[in-house]
Formats: structure tokens, C-alpha cells, sequence
């Protein structure tokens, strides 16, 4: 019997509560609700982190955030640790196809595969003028003015002024570069898959429900000509956007646009599974369709009582960390749902089973508590705050939070936030109670017994044109 194809599908930024199929008041996912008619779904899956880069690094290591290290866009995993490499030396052709760049170009995730789908980064960090300043030549993003005051002051202002308007070009250039979306890399993803003889193993990161909230013309169902022109007047990241006064309802509102998106992502996993049917892999494929996080529409930290969540910057809400789970192990028919807790974390395991046909719906229940934490807000990204009453500090990290199951059948999580604790009873994606009598025993006891697992790297660089392309997706800088 030959090896089982491996297929990760990650819905960036989709959290359970928006989705159709785990209660979700919207019809956002009808092909995804139907798919998991033949699949297994994992109503309690939580994502290890709420960033890419960290959550990425758990589901190609299997290690939890805190054990890993793996926080910052530029940190990147050890070689060699992945379960993409495993693969490659059991003879597997891997690939990857994605245009976040926090996957694709700040960090080394994309390393380990043999075939890399993405968008392209211009490069503007040259200048024509070696011997007078440029815009890359201070780590700030000073914007137009800041770079003209400097040029003015440095000791050779024309040619200054002339690295600036050079930047200015390439980065504009850079901007008008469109990649390919998600359309494309699904279709670049089935031709590819197509070609290769060996078994493959493939992930798709498709970024529609991320911000930018902006579905095509026929997924928009629930968006209006107001919403989008509010959307169109971003300037910058929405956290910055909403922490220095821009009205919350409108940040709410939003989630119209992204039940939009949601949409438009159902109808890729259509394509998707199609595509696979009619090569005829489909049968013989372990499928695995999940979030790296959920997002934030102003909704207030329960922890706290007063951090709200915007986008993925901060907090354990559930509305980040709760995503989506279904999977279709090789050869399934028949639907299976699981209520345990589950997490991301045992997606290395998971197909480490399907390699020796032996599979359990349960793999991605681990035989100890489901952990979730985040370092985020960092003390370098307090200029957010600049001109907000917002009180910084109930932001700041580390924020964690640990997942069991009752007697009853029920999820409890106990959370804590510095001396802030809070424990929620959770029956599903859409109803969460708090419980009295919190203690932060439990967080501290699971937490201290992690050991660092020596999988990160030191940090490499970020070029300012990934940075400005982090910055236009909504990330803080």
C-alpha cells in the first residue's frame, strides 16, 4: 500500500465562533459543513499561539509556543526539526503556497519545503548615494516627513533627498507587484500536486479572512457600499486605528466583511477537494483544515475587564485562540466528533499515524492539558499607545491559559494575565461562562513543567519591505 498524500489547509485568521459549522448564525462555510459529513470535526481545538509565526512553529514541530520560543517575525526554527523534513527524507516532495509574508519572508518557515509558492518582495535597502542617508538606513518607520527632515540635516541633502524618492520607487513598484491570491495558489497547488510521482505533502496558508477584510464581488453577502468605504480609510494598522480613537463600532462592524471573507475562503476548500477528486487522491489523502488563529473585533478580555481585542495583537480571547478543526483521515466516510480538547500542536503526530496507517480520530487530542500563550503586547510596540488613554500595561504579555475536560463533558480554561485570573466554563465556539473561585495553581503547575526544546534559531532580519508589507496586513511596527 503506498504512502498517503499529506494536506495541510490554513484558513488564516478564521475563528470558530464566525464559523457555520460550529454555530456560527451565518451560512459562512455550506461546503465546509457538508465536508465534515465524511470527516472527523474537533469542536474544542485551540491554536497553540495567536500569531502565524508562533502557531506555525508549533504545527510544524509539534512543540507548544512556550516551548518552542518561536514569537517574533523573525525568529526562526532550527532546520532539520520539522515534520516537513521528516517527510522529505521518507521520499515525500513537499510544498508550500502562501503569500503571508510572515511565513514566506520574515521567518524561515518556508525553508524545509522543496517547492515555495509565494508573493514577491522587492528589495529597495540599496541606494544610490552610499555616502548619504537613506530611509533604510534607521530601523524607525519615520514615514515621508521624518525622511525629508533627515535628508535635510544629513551633510549631503540633494543626494539624500534623491535615496529618498528612489525608496519611494521601489516601494511603490514593489506595492503595484500583485501576487498571486488564492485562486492562483489553489490552482498552482492542484497542477503541482498533479506533476509529482512520489507521495507529496503540501500546505496552503490562504489569507482572505485576514486583514484586509475585502471578499470578492458575490461573497460580500453581508458588507455595504459604507462598511467598505470605512474599511478603504485604514491608514494604519488597525490596532493603532482603534487604541488611538477611531470608534469601536466600527471595528465591530467589520465582522460583516469578514463573515464575507469566510465565504470566499468555503469556496477554495471547494476547489480544493474538488481538484483532489478528480485527480483521484482525494480517498487517500489525510486532509487538515484549521486556523493559526482566530481575530478580535473589540471584544473585552474577560481576564482583564478592559483589554479589548483587535485583529490578533494581544489577549487569549477565545475569539483567537477557538478555530476550526476537520480533518479527513485517508480512507474515512463517515463523520466523527470529538469534544475533547484539542490542539494544533499534534499535527506532527497526526501524520507521523497516517504514515503508518494508523490513524485515531483522536490524534489531535494530546494525553495532557491543550496550552495556549503569548507574549504579546511587547514593551517595544508602546507607541500605539500614543495618544490613547488606554492603560498600556493591561496589554503587555505573557498572557496563558490551559484547556481541560470535566467529568461532565465540558471544556473549563483557567487563564491567567500577571495577577489578573479568570476560569470559563466553555460548551462550544458560541457560549463561554465564567466560574467563581479561580486560583492560578493550576496555569503555574502545567507552565512551569514546559522545558525549552532548543528548536529556535537566533533571529535573522526583516527587510523594510516586508515590514511595510506586515504593516499593511494590520501588524504593529
Amino acid at each position: 500500500m503506498s504512502s498517503p498524500n499529506i494536506l495541510l489547509i490554513v484558513l488564516d485568521s478564521v475563528r470558530a465562533k464566525n464559523v457555520e459549522l460550529y454555530g456560527h448564525h451565518r451560512e459562512t462555510t455550506p461546503f465546509l459543513s457538508a465536508y465534515a459529513d465524511d470527516a472527523t470535526m474537533y469542536r474544542q481545538a485551540r491554536a497553540p499561539g495567536i500569531h502565524s509565526v508562533a502557531s506555525h512553529a508549533s504545527l510544524w514541530t509539534g512543540a507548544a509556543v512556550a516551548e518552542h520560543g518561536v514569537t517574533r517575525h523573525a525568529d526562526r526554527v532550527r532546520q532539520g526539526t520539522t515534520i516537513w523534513t521528516e517527510l522529505a527524507e521518507a521520499g515525500y516532495q513537499t510544498g508550500i503556497f502562501t503569500v503571508n509574508s510572515v511565513v514566506a519572508h520574515a521567518s524561515n518557515l518556508a525553508e524545509p519545503f522543496d517547492h515555495v509558492v509565494s508573493d514577491e518582495v522587492s528589495d529597495s535597502a540599496e541606494k544610490p548615494f552610499s555616502d548619504a542617508h537613506g530611509p533604510t538606513d534607521t530601523a524607525a518607520h519615520e514615514g515621508i516627513t521624518g525622511n525629508l527632515v533627515r535628508s535635510l540635516r544629513d551633510d549631503a541633502p540633494i543626494k539624500s533627498l534623491l535615496n529618498a524618492v528612489d525608496h519611494l520607487y521601489r516601494k511603490q513598484r514593489s506595492r503595484l507587484e500583485t501576487g498571486p491570491d488564492s485562486e492562483a495558489l489553489v490552482e498552482q497547488f492542484l497542477e503541482w500536486q498533479a506533476e509529482v510521482t512520489e507521495p507529496w505533502a503540501a500546505c496552503l496558508n490562504l489569507m482572505d479572512a485576514h486583514f484586509p477584510y475585502e471578499p470578492a464581488e458575490g461573497y460580500d453577502r453581508w458588507g455595504d457600499d459604507m462598511l467598505r468605504s470605512l474599511h478603504s480609510e485604514f491608514d494604519k494598522p488597525p490596532a493603532n486605528e482603534f487604541i488611538q480613537g477611531r470608534p469601536w463600532w466600527q471595528l465591530e462592524a467589520f465582522e460583516n466583511l469578514y463573515d464575507g471573507a469566510i465565504l470566499e475562503l468555503d469556496a477554495h476548500l471547494e476547489r480544493i477537494v474538488s481538484g483532489l477528486k478528480r485527480a483521484g487522491v482525494h480517498d487517500d489523502t489525510l486532509v487538515v483544515i484549521t486556523s493559526d488563529h482566530g481575530e478580535g473585533f473589540g471584544e473585552i478580555s474577560r481576564i482583564t475587564g478592559e483589554t479589548r481585542m483587535i485583529d490578533h495583537s494581544w489577549g487569549i480571547h477565545e475569539v483567537i485562540t477557538h478555530v476550526p478543526l476537520v480533518v479527513k483521515y485517508p480512507g474515512q466516510n463517515d463523520a466523527v466528533t470529538i469534544d475533547e480538547p484539542a490542539t494544533l500542536t499534534q499535527f506532527p503526530d497526526t501524520v507521523r499515524a497516517a504514515l503508518d496507517r494508523a490513524c485515531s480520530h483522536r490524534s489531535f487530542v494530546p494525553d495532557k492539558p491543550v496550552v495556549v500563550s503569548s507574549q504579546r503586547l511587547l514593551q517595544e510596540h508602546d507607541d500605539v499607545f500614543n495618544g490613547s488613554n488606554e492603560p498600556v500595561t493591561a496589554y503587555y504579555g505573557p498572557w496563558r491559559a490551559v484547556y481541560e475536560q470535566t467529568d461532565d463533558g465540558d471544556v473549563v480554561k483557567y487563564a491567567t494575565h500577571g495577577d489578573d485570573l479568570l476560569t470559563l466554563r466553555i460548551r462550544d465556539a458560541q457560549d463561554a461562562i465564567p466560574v467563581d473561585g479561580t486560583d492560578s495553581g493550576t496555569v503555574n503547575r502545567i507552565f512551569d513543567a514546559l522545558e525549552p526544546a532548543n528548536l529556535r534559531e537566533d533571529s535573522g532580519t526583516v527587510s523594510t519591505e516586508t515590514e511595510d508589507r506586515l504593516a499593511e496586513l494590520g501588524y504593529l511596527r
